[in-house]
């Protein structure tokens, strides 16, 4: 997961990112007097590496407590800063660096204010850059801490820091003057003329940014769109924290203990120990299930009666009417939002800047999937009804959702257990395997690297160097990827805690403002760069002892997608900050690391690392390819939610929010129906009669807890976009090129593992970051003689004809 500052929220001059790199010499830069200068370290200062690079890199993850190269500078020696910083040196210094931070965005806010020759104003999209730059490198640090840092201190800190810096930053998403004068610049065609396609694809994402927050608006309407703007806001929030709450409706439900009898005993333990339990008049005794999602998910997959899993499914889903009223006006408030700013709906204003362009396109690609699903769709139906007949469940024309679970979970037992795959995947071998893969793909690598005292927050967190060929930083990664009570529950993210840039065009500010003195750059071709730094957090389960950390299949594609972000950072560094790596349109974002998963699917690929833990015995192939066989058999399943989810998100962001009154303000409850009206869409027919696949039950409101309406309102449809254009990366560029096609064998086999494939993605997509139409790219990319030109120059275009054409792309899997 990337995880992205909502960027409508303080998007406009720091679109600060979460998520969520030289040449021979490493160079520390500091200014003193106002001028910069560089001092050259060697490298045994920078890249401290044991001799035998591969086994370190395994060890500091697989033998903690022997290579310990964390704890061992954890709290021993002077600090020399948070991620080799040195303004963060502790709670107090870093609560100073916001203000140093601002002064000096306040100096380039000026600057670009004064600009008014033609040198001046050619300048201002540079000052805009640095300036979102000197923003982030704070902010996003700030919201790291807050996550994972477990010192109390260092999190209050942050807290200060963050919502102080969040306050200047939304003042300067509504700056008239800084608006005005990147309109000038951008109007200006002899200026114009002098911009190549990365100051452009910059400027205009300041100016889009801008535009968003309202700033072009007559006064009235401006102040309508803050109003809205701040409640949203309050009702996001509202929305959440309903979530930690249990409805007032229907808190819990009666069930015979008898029937819990076939959960697992430690669920079983677990629910006589947290509910209440009574005997009925009858003698019967009643355990009274509450809003427990461990115990609602082992009933609605083990528990053998239906009755009791359609008391629990009804329970659960019953909704919390506060949530509900809260998203229905969140939802108001976001469409009355894009009528301010002149967009029919909240989607389309939100798809506006997407690959998707408008809530049509998106309509287009999602039916085009659903009809590919539909033949699989129809035979799971079939399989589920059998085995529900076969259970003595009773027969009907259909699966009702309460039953789903349970009977896959029964489809499963049949099949029998297989031998657990997480002895051949501890986590050292997995981060060596990935190094393997960088390696032969774009020619870099991972290394073990030693933090400097005060440079990680936890004893736990591992410090990577990236590295080219010839030996040459590249950028740094820290992993933060065990479980811990101090940490966030944030799942697995890749966070951006400083963009690649170039800074030896630097617009100089006044000698009076502190200065980067900890800033690790590097020199190439005669220019300075920034080397990205960035943090990846996961929560894989702590090593039992004696043992290295084993991780489950699931966790190793995991941290490969994670990577496959922080790769993302690494090689997208374009000069500029504000389209560096990740930072580029919802809808493409997720591409890189969707695509290192298919890596982790694969056989060739994971033959050069997976083996048995204890004695070394590579991952038996056939066992790999029952496993894979088991999760192919319900992916379907898997696309059916999103599909929905998907299809769900776009109608509560469409213009006609209410299915009873389209024309009309919605009346209280329209989201409800809004649901049950998407439940009956034509899209989601089984392929049995025209029955759909799992039909809305009455009385309930499963929009309750659609968490992800906050964060990704109209681009839920993203992942799935993603999962489609990385598929056809990996079977037309990776596995479809000639010359991947090794001898021997029946026809010989293609390895993905390709410098040309990799060189390719490289050069058509990573390097860019946010800088180049996304569908230039995919097209670049794909125009490898695997399709037409018509096809090619037609998805090119972005239209609606090329997502109708990626949505007949073949989905992985199906």
């Amino acid at each position: 997961m990337l995880a992205i500052h909502k960027r409508n929220a303080h998007s406009l001059v720091a679109r600060c990112v979460k998520q969520k790199h030289p040449t021979s010499a490493l160079l520390k830069c500091s200014k003193s007097s106002g001028k910069a200068y560089l001092q050259t370290l060697s490298s045994t200062d920078t890249h401290r590496v044991t001799k035998d690079e591969e086994l370190s890199l395994r060890d500091i993850f697989d033998l903690p407590t022997k290579t310990a190269l964390g704890s061992q500078w954890y709290h021993q020696g002077q600090p020399t800063g948070l991620l080799m910083e040195s303004r963060f040196l502790s709670p107090k210094s870093f609560q100073g660096t916001g203000k140093e931070a601002v002064a000096e965005a306040q100096v380039l806010v000026q600057k670009v204010l004064d600009a008014k020759t033609a040198d001046e104003k050619r300048q201002v999209i540079k000052c805009l850059d640095q300036l979102s730059d000197a923003l982030c490198r704070v902010m996003d640090v700030a919201e790291l801490v807050r996550q994972v840092h477990p010192d109390s201190n260092w999190q209050a800190a942050a807290d200060q820091v963050y919502a102080t810096m969040l306050d200047y930053m939304n003042g300067l998403n509504t700056h008239v003057g800084l608006y005005r004068k990147l309109v000038e610049v951008m109007d200006d065609p002899t200026i114009r003329s002098t911009l190549d396609t990365l100051e452009l694809a910059v400027a205009e994402s300041f100016r889009r940014d801008f535009e968003r927050s309202g700033i072009h608006l007559a006064k009235t309407t401006h102040e309508r769109f803050v109003q809205l703007s701040s409640s949203i806001h309050d009702l996001s929030r509202d929305f959440i924290r309903f979530q930690s709450q249990p409805p007032q409706e229907t808190r819990s439900v009666d069930v015979p203990v008898a029937e819990l009898r076939t959960l697992p005993s430690s669920v079983m333990m677990h629910i006589m120990q947290t509910s209440n339990t009574r005997k009925r008049s009858d003698g019967t005794a009643v355990a009274s299930i509450a809003q427990d999602g461990y115990a609602v998910h082992h009933i609605l997959r083990d528990c053998e009666d239906s009755a009791t899993r359609e008391a629990v499914y009804r329970m659960w889903h019953c909704g919390s009417s506060g949530a509900v009223n809260a998203l229905e006006q969140l939802l108001e408030d976001r469409r009355a939002l894009s009528h301010t700013v002149g967009f029919d709906s909240f989607a389309h204003m939100a798809l506006d800047d997407k690959m998707a362009k408008s809530p049509a396109h998106v309509d287009t690609f999602l039916r085009g999937l659903a009809e590919q699903a539909k033949p699989q769709w129809k035979s799971i139906i079939a399989s589920l009804m059998n085995t529900q007949a076969q259970s003595g469940q009773g027969s009907v024309a259909g699966i009702n959702p309460w039953d789903r679970d349970f009977l896959v979970s029964k489809q499963q037992m049949n099949l029998g257990a297989l031998p657990s795959l997480n002895p051949y995947f501890s986590l050292g071998r997995v981060v060596l395997g990935l190094s393997r893969v960088f390696k032969s793909l774009y020619g870099i690598e991972l290394k073990a690297a030693t933090p400097q005292p005060g440079e990680i927050w936890h004893p736990d967190v591992r410090k990577l160097e990236v590295v080219d060929e010839n030996g040459k930083l590249q950028g740094i990664i820290y992993c933060d990827v065990f479980t811990r009570n101090s940490k966030a529950h944030v799942g697995a993210a890749h966070f951006t805690a400083r963009c690649a840039r170039r800074i030896d065009n630097d617009i100089a500010v006044s000698s009076s403002q502190q200065s980067y003195s900890s800033q690790t750059v590097v020199e190439k071709d005669g220019k300075q760069f920034q080397l990205p730094v960035v943090v990846l957090i996961c929560d894989f389960p702590l090593p039992e002892e004696d043992s290295p950390p084993l991780l489950s299949w699931s966790n190793v594609e995991t941290i490969f997608h994670e990577m496959g972000h922080a790769m993302h950072s690494m090689l997208g560094q374009n000069g500029f900050h504000n389209v560096a790596g990740t930072r580029c349109a919802v809808d493409f974002v997720e591409l890189p690391s969707i695509l290192m998963e298919h890596f982790a699917r694969s056989p060739q690929v994971l033959s050069t690392f997976a083996s048995n833990h204890k004695t070394d015995a590579p991952l038996p192939p056939d066992l790999l390819a029952k496993h894979t066989e088991r999760r192919r058999k319900y992916a379907a399943l898997d696309l059916h939610a999103q599909l929905f989810m998907s299809a769900l998100d776009q109608r509560y962001h469409s213009a006609a929010l209410d299915p009873l009154a389209a024309d009309r303000e919605p009346s209280p409850g329209w989201s409800t129906r809004s649901l049950a009206s998407v439940h009956e869409d034509r899209m989601f027919t089984s392929g049995i009669g025209g029955s759909r696949i799992f039909s809305y039950v009455q009385g309930t409101r499963w929009q309750s807890r659609f968490t992800h309406l906050v964060g990704y309102g109209a681009s839920y449809y993203a992942y799935l976009f993603d999962r489609v254009l990385a598929g056809q990366i990996w079977d037309r560029v990776f596995m479809g090129n000639k010359s991947l096609v090794q001898s021997g064998g029946s026809g010989g086999q293609c390895s993905p593992l390709n410098r040309e494939a990799g060189e390719r993605f490289k050069n058509e997509v990573l390097r860019w970051g946010g800088g180049r139409d996304p569908w230039k790219c995919i097209a670049a990319v794909l125009d490898n003689g695997k399709m037409s030109k018509d096809e090619i120059d037609a998805v090119s275009r972005g239209n609606e004809s090329a997502m109708r054409i990626v949505g007949s792309w073949r989905l992985p899997d199906l």
